[in-house]
């Protein structure tokens, strides 16, 4: 990996997972329907990142929005095999604490840096939830 940088933060949910990041500035919501299930894509008409399947990639979360409800949608995404590989949220809070668990993928919360002001969509990350950081790699210009 070439410039890379490293975020450290705190592990929420054991393990290592690389992939290709996804910036969800808006979340997604807690009532109705966030996900394809059948493609991982947000649902959401307005939402920044409409169509755009979370599928296989570094779901970085900018919080929680909506109900208690927000974390069956990543639960659902889970088991219909659609969801994120990773998961990055800057803030920890209830809502978000249930999603890394229910999702059953590598996340890291509660970050040193501000992450959206480094990582751009498609840069390749390296989350590691055992030890609390990120490594970043910018995608080629």
């Amino acid at each position: 990996m070439t410039d890379a940088i490293v975020i450290k933060g705190r592990g929420a949910y054991p393990g290592i997972a690389e992939g290709e990041a996804l910036l969800c500035m808006d979340s997604v919501p807690g009532w109705g329907v966030a996900f394809d299930t059948r493609t991982g894509a947000i649902d959401e008409p307005g939402n920044s990142l409409y169509g755009q399947s979370v599928k296989g990639k570094v779901l970085i979360l900018n919080g929680s929005r909506g109900s208690t409800a927000f974390a069956t949608q990543f639960h659902r995404i889970r088991v219909a095999g659609v969801g994120p590989i990773a998961l990055v949220i800057p803030r920890i809070d209830s809502r978000t604490g249930v999603v890394c668990v229910v999702s059953r993928v590598p996340a890291v919360t509660d970050l040193e840096s501000d992450i959206f002001s480094v990582v751009q969509n498609g840069d390749w990350l390296r989350v590691d939830g055992d030890a609390g950081s990120i490594l970043i790699a910018r995608k080629p210009s």
